[in-house]
């Protein structure tokens, strides 16, 4: 039976579980870290406010990232935060918070002990032993299917946190698995039919153990030696990618006790440049994955630029951060199939421009264009805050910066941070609900807002002709994300991103941020997913002129 065929409501409830699960794995570790250290000891008196400061004096924490994981809770319904101009940030406990804090705690213990060992299962499970995991998957997996010796609730709040939290610790093992399992092509497989489970190349002993974990949540069937997906697991299959870039981040949480209470600034690359606290291959991955659902989007802005007159279009594109290049092959095939211009490529050929800060990335990128058959393409070394070197770059190649259609897709967010020089702290005034941190030391609301200002000006001289397309991903107020925690993965986004170094604003704030830097959102093309109050990903077509509607 296909996905589609059943119903939203059905498929609504699956994303439920799996934001659930996503939640999960922020969660546990930001709230065993934050009880180790007695934070919660702070709250005991009811209705009373805490000032960040309090807990800084108790924990010597690293404030950035102190506040990053308080909002955190806030975003989940556990805390309120108080944020007023000129004042420290101020947090209380919820009732839901204090029914968390009497069953969650040492059960998120348990399970974050699995996280070393989660980071490497796909090895575990593919590879020559899994003697190492086998024991404690065994163990996770049994107390799963007892919902974690979590017994139901008559009261409807404390039922609700009680579910709540058994998706979180659910997360912690069916995250890794779900990505595993979909990486190693075995998800794949089953979509496409039932598999005899003696066909399948796995350590037998753990491969059994998660079977019985998917088949506990309603996703697997197993008929003696027939694996099947049930029509929910074959939904869950195809949006497996969404645990992805969460679970990719595994190693960061493995070190989250000490990136909040110790050394900030722990080496986050090896000696040969590999990153410490990312799994960047496996985020790259699920980003793929992920990013396909707005393509659709952004097919129809490139379609109808490419099918102007030859003399308003682009030479070629260029993507800053353009990681594999996979984004850059996906617009080639696109002008190449649905525009006009794709009829002329033999007089009028579109190049490519792929630029990344990274070594490796640049590395696999000229081999997928190479692969895909591009006829002209450059791949070059790109830093997203030095345009004007892009555009040095460029010419060096005998190309004009203004001559590009600009895109980026969820990098403006992951900029390397610069301070605004002669900048005076409070000259503007904050407007987001965000957390931000540099190396666990705290970047105000303001004075990051007006480094996404500059940083937006800096591009702006540049990309005026053919315009700048942007993908990016933003936050919410935590006061939102906890009506609907049901309806938005925003408490994994928020708990990925603030703990590296990464600075997720809210949409309104972002396009105001952007036409205060003299870039101009064309109505048009505007487009954000979920179409709601509850956006967290958009697509913004940018011009340097205001566009109207006719």
């Amino acid at each position: 039976m296909a996905a589609s065929s059943i119903s939203d409501s059905e498929k609504a409830q699956i994303r439920v579980v799996v934001f659930g699960h996503l939640a999960g794995v922020v969660l546990a570790p930001t709230v065993k870290a934050l009880w180790d250290r007695r934070v919660f000891d702070l709250f005991e008196a009811d209705d009373e406010w805490v000032e960040l400061d309090r807990v800084l004096d108790q924990t010597r924490a690293n404030r950035g990232y102190l506040r990053a994981a308080l909002r955190l809770l806030s975003s989940c319904g556990w805390l309120r935060q108080r944020l007023e101009n000129g004042h420290p940030p101020s947090y209380s406990l919820t009732l839901e918070g204090k029914i968390a804090l009497g069953m969650a705690p040492l059960l998120y213990g348990e399970v974050l002990s699995f996280v070393s060992k989660a980071i490497f299962l796909e090895d575990f499970l593919f590879g020559e032993s899994d003697r190492p995991v086998l024991p404690s998957l065994q163990e996770l997996v049994r107390r799963s299917k007892e919902h974690w010796g979590l017994q139901p609730q008559s009261d409807p709040v404390a039922e609700q946190v009680r579910n709540q939290i058994c998706r979180h610790l659910d997360g912690m093992i069916i995250g890794p698995t779900m990505v595993a399992l979909a990486r190693g092509g075995i998800l794949a497989q089953l979509e496409q039919a039932p598999v005899d489970v003696n066909s399948i190349s796995a350590n037998r002993a753990s491969f059994t153990c998660i079977l019985d974990l998917l088949a506990a949540q309603g996703w697997i069937v197993r008929d003696k030696n027939a694996l099947s997906l049930t029509p929910c697991g074959r939904y869950a299959a195809q949006i497996a990618t969404s645990y992805g870039v969460t679970i990719s981040y595994l190693p960061l949480f493995d070190n989250l006790s000490t990136l909040l209470f110790g050394n900030a600034r722990i080496s986050r690359l090896d000696e040969s440049g590999v990153e410490l606290l990312v799994n960047r291959g496996m985020n790259v991955w699920g980003s793929g994955g992920a990013h396909r659902t707005y393509f659709k989007k952004v097919d129809e802005i490139i379609i109808e630029i490419f099918n102007r007159s030859l003399n308003l279009q682009p030479r070629g594109i260029c993507d800053m951060g353009c990681g594999d290049a996979s984004f850059l092959e996906h617009l080639y095939v696109v002008v190449k199939n649905h525009t006009l211009r794709g009829q002329v490529l033999d007089k009028h050929p579109l190049i490519l421009v792929g630029a990344d800060f990274n070594k490796v990335a640049r590395r696999v990128a000229k081999q997928t264009l190479r692969k895909a058959g591009i006829p002209v393409y450059h791949v070059i070394p790109g830093d997203i805050n030095r345009p004007a070197q892009l555009a040095s770059d460029l010419e060096a190649l005998d190309l004009d910066i203004h001559d590009l259609l600009h895109v980026r897709s969820f990098l403006d967010h992951n900029r390397p941070y610069i301070p605004p020089a002669n900048y005076a702290s409070g000259a503007r005034t904050g407007r987001s609900t965000g957390a931000f941190a540099h190396l666990g030391e705290e970047i105000p609301c303001d004075e990051l807002e007006e480094n996404l200002v500059r940083h937006m000006r800096r591009w702006a001289p540049y990309v005026g002709r053919f315009g700048l397309l942007v993908l990016e991903l933003h936050t919410l107020p935590p006061d939102l994300t906890a009506k609907h925690l049901e309806h938005t993965p925003a408490v994994a986004y928020d708990g990925t991103h603030c703990f590296s170094d990464q600075y997720l604003v809210e949409l309104p704030l972002f396009l105001d941020c952007a036409r205060e830097a003299g870039l101009w959102a064309d109505e048009r093309h505007q487009c954000k997913f979920p179409p709601s109050e509850l956006a967290t990903v958009s697509v913004n077509f940018f011009r340097t002129e205001v566009w109207e509607s006719p």
